[in-house]
């Protein structure tokens, strides 16, 4: 639709243009391209920050000086150029204004143990979101009652959308029947966290869903608090009790499971007199990183790992076909002997590494595939999280 809006819009100034034309005084070669030119000179603008200047238009006067054919009709194509400059800067302050307006959605269920959260996302989403759902959550606050009324209600969202990230601030309504639903555009870099890993709005909820009546059933508590960052952390021991949360219901997690890797939601009553977590997708203990593991962890952990790995292995360094045997080197195909071939990839990717306490320093090189044809990375081992990556 909004394509559309704007085909028209382009259609209207053409016409326009043809109006300009045919009025023109006097006969002039090339004169609809020099309208065209003398448009776009008066959309033209400068960039400052966050201001944009009409550069373009006061330039134009400077070709009016030396002009002595048609120059009210090349004026008017420039003021249609204003035109332009005008509509392109209001008009996208007016659709944020617009789509950033706050949004009611009324609830499926108002019962958290009837209902679904997942199904509450995709509801959301459904009437207010792209197509593409590659949503994550950021926050997550919650309180119901003994028997699973939603009470509160507080989750941040942010979607990978189209071509800025958007925040999703949900709230419910005070008549407790809808969503509050606020949506932010927060630009391309979004929120980053360099320790911890966001999950998927819908993996989270329907992690969420798994949490049933008898698991939250505690004598003198009549509210629960539950509240998560939507992230997956490294969750230690402590003094309240732990809880495997999944389809086989709840289970205590003994504390030779701890440091759990898992997505942990803290509840607590009113006062946090009674607390405990709830761990969700809990991982297995993780295996001591090691030289023969190290670039497994790394590119589980960085996508820009995993693309330079992928990138520089298999097919997209050199193939066998027909009995030739091919080597790929920065778009270039070469073909070698099966001794040069088996070699090549026996002997690449060539990897350095260099332990530093907690840090581990690795040097990845491969001649073939695209460039870059060097990368490095700093891998945390107490966080497993991949802190710095360089490609060259």
């Amino acid at each position: 639709m909004e394509n559309l809006i704007w085909l028209l819009y382009y259609l209207l100034i053409f016409i326009v243009l043809i109006i300009i034309f045919r009025k023109s005084a006097d006969s002039e070669h090339y004169l609809f391209l020099k309208l065209i030119g003398y448009t776009f000179l008066g959309a033209f603008s400068l960039q400052l920050n966050d201001w944009r200047l009409p550069l373009g238009f006061l330039i134009s006067f400077l070709f009016f000086t030396k002009t002595k054919v048609n120059v009210k009709a090349k004026k008017r194509a420039v003021y249609v150029g204003l035109f332009i400059f005008v509509t392109s800067s209001i008009v996208p302050w007016v659709q944020t204004f617009l789509y950033e307006q706050p949004q009611e959605v009324a609830l499926l269920n108002t019962n958290f143990y009837n209902g679904s959260l997942a199904e509450e996302w995709k509801n959301i989403h459904s009437k207010l979101g792209d197509e593409n759902d590659s949503s994550k959550v950021i926050d997550f606050d919650m309180e119901i009652n003994d028997e699973g009324t939603i009470k509160d209600f507080i989750m941040v969202v942010e979607e990978n959308a189209s071509p800025e990230k958007v925040h999703y601030n949900i709230q419910l309504a005070a008549i407790d029947e809808e969503f509050i639903v606020e949506r932010t555009k927060v630009g391309s870099e979004g929120v980053q966290f360099a320790d911890q890993t966001l999950t998927k709005a819908d993996f989270f909820l329907k992690q969420i869903d798994l949490i049933k009546k008898p698991m939250l059933k505690h004598k003198d508590v009549d509210a629960y608090f539950l509240s998560a960052s939507g992230q997956r952390t490294n969750h230690p021991q402590t003094d309240d009790e732990s809880y495997r949360i999944d389809t086989a219901g709840k289970e205590k997690v003994e504390s030779s499971e701890f440091p759990a890797d898992a997505i942990v939601v803290d509840i607590c009553d009113a006062d946090c007199d009674y607390r405990e977590y709830f761990l969700f997708d809990l991982l297995k203990k993780k295996p001591r990183i090691t030289e023969a593991n190290v670039l497994d962890i790394a590119q589980q952990n960085s996508t820009e790992v995993e693309n330079w790995l992928e990138s520089h292995t298999g097919d997209n360094i050199g193939y066998e076909k027909d009995g030739k045997y091919i080597l790929k080197k920065n778009g270039e195909e070469k073909t070698v002997t099966e001794e040069e071939y088996i070699s090549a990839l026996e002997e690449v990717p060539r990897t350095s590494i260099d332990q530093n306490e907690n840090m581990w320093e690795v040097t990845v090189e491969n001649p073939y595939g695209e460039s870059p044809h060097e990368m490095k990375f700093s891998l945390n081992e107490k966080s497993r999280m991949v802190e710095f990556f360089w490609a060259r």
